[in-house]
């Protein structure tokens, strides 16, 4: 069985990063055999579940490959609380019976982190939720993996349930459909399957609907079942990584249900919503970071919200086995594990991006005028140089040709205008959004 395991690291370091797998799988150690159990030791029972969402599926798929009927159980060396053991389980269902679903106690509304990038899906998900109004109650939720989809569809169900605990929800992923359908067929169940949908589901949350792709059986059945919930003005949630629009080999039949109602897109968290998720992390794992950690893990965390989960974990863990403070110096070590050297941004760099928004040459912002339309760039210039960049405030003002005192007087102004002037402050914005882009190019 070691043995075993051993060949299975080697296939897992193949299809995770190399981050990813120094992190979660190299931790995991073999300890013993019980029939054809393989027990492996990790370091505590959140870093079990974390593993368990999120690598037993690859595990498993290896397990096959290899023609292995062997099962995997962890086993937390030091155990924790035990909010951090709740996980996500998809529920199989009969063909004529509804069990109420098991969705993952952490994915509500107050776990949610709004910001730009999904404060539209939020307001739709929560009107839905909320017994909101006949249009917003069938919603297409459309991301890349890992942005927020799954947290928002299971807080749909969390607080229906909480304001009609006898609704009768029904939660499964296109697969789980697909089958459903095809063991109806075996069975010649197709009918109760659809009496199932038709008379017993108050709330339809289907997630991952492009992998209905070209499955045409399963496209028409789930089109019969989704005509009374829709007309009858049940909600109905649908994700997926691909519009409806661009869903290939999908029918025209399903691709108008999909689309009958409101279609919102969560897109990669910005810098603000970063920092947020970041602190809201660690406090539930009962940890506070400090501001300039937080900020250091945003900077380098981009796109992928489990990305920014599995870092901030990684420190706390990373933390505890080594007895060590939760500071920048370990927070860099886990971005350097996760993400390599991180990309940097320079004081020339933005000095560039300035004087492109401005249409300025950087000779004039380095220049001695005084001139306003030179001078406020300069200090938002010196502003940002601060706050991205390592650089001391003396390196700043020698690339603008000022002392540091000019330095520290123009960040503090900065500073003032973004609390007392809103117009201003919609620029910095912006500017900050232009600045976070161009750090990862």
């Amino acid at each position: 069985m070691r043995e075993l395991w051993e060949e299975i690291k080697d296939r897992l370091r193949q299809k995770v990063s190399e981050g990813s797998y120094r992190l979660w799988i190299e931790p995991l150690k073999f300890d013993r055999a019980e029939g054809n159990t393989l027990i492996l030791k990790c370091p505590n029972q959140f870093f079990a579940s974390w593993v368990q969402e999120h690598y037993f599926p690859y595990i498993k798929e290896d397990l096959l490959d290899l023609g292995m009927d062997v099962k995997i159980r962890l086993e937390a060396v030091e155990k924790i609380k035990e909010s951090a053991r709740r996980q996500l389980h998809l529920p199989k269902f009969s063909p004529t019976e509804i069990p109420r679903p098991n969705l993952c106690e952490r994915f509500t509304f107050d776990e949610f982190v709004v910001g730009e990038c999904n404060q539209y899906a939020h307001a739709a998900c929560w009107e839905a939720a909320n017994g909101g109004s006949f249009s917003a109650r069938t919603i297409f939720l459309h991301a890349s993996s890992g942005l927020g989809k799954s947290h928002l569809t299971q807080a749909v169900g969390h607080k229906i349930l909480e304001r009609l605990p006898e609704a009768r929800l029904c939660y499964l992923t296109a697969n789980d459909f697909t089958q459903q359908v095809v063991s109806a067929i075996k069975t010649n169940s197709l009918d109760a399957l659809k009496k199932r949908f038709y008379s017993q589901c108050d709330c339809l949350l289907i997630e991952q609907v492009h992998c209905l792709s070209g499955r045409e059986r399963t496209q028409s059945e789930l089109a019969l079942a989704l005509d009374p919930l829709i007309d009858r003005g049940k909600i109905v949630i649908f994700t997926g990584n691909q519009l409806p629009r661009a869903i290939p080999k999908l029918s025209d039949v399903l691709r108008s249900r999909l689309a009958s109602g409101i279609i919102t897109s969560i897109n990669p968290p910005d810098f603000e919503t970063r920092k947020k998720i970041v602190a809201r992390k660690a406090r539930s794992q009962g940890v506070e970071i400090s501001k300039e950690t937080v900020e250091y893990l945003a900077h380098h965390l981009k796109g992928d919200i489990r990305k920014i989960e599995s870092a901030v974990i990684g420190l706390i863990t990373k933390s505890s086995l080594l007895k060590k403070s939760i500071d920048l110096a370990l927070a860099r070590e886990i971005i350097h594990e996760i993400v390599g050297e991180p990309d940097t941004l320079t004081v020339s760099k933005i000095t560039d991006l300035i004087c492109c928004h401005f249409s300025l040459r950087p000779e004039q912002i380095k220049s001695k005028s005084r001139k306003r339309e030179i001078a406020l760039p300069r200090q938002i210039a010196m502003y940002f140089a601060r706050k991205y960049t390592d650089s001391s405030l003396q390196y700043i003002g020698r690339q603008f040709n000022r002392d540091h005192a000019t330095v520290l007087h123009s960040i503090r102004k900065i500073d003032k205008m973004i609390k007392t002037s809103s117009k201003f402050r919609s620029q910095m914005k912006y500017l900050t959004n232009q600045v976070e882009k161009h750090k990862w190019r």
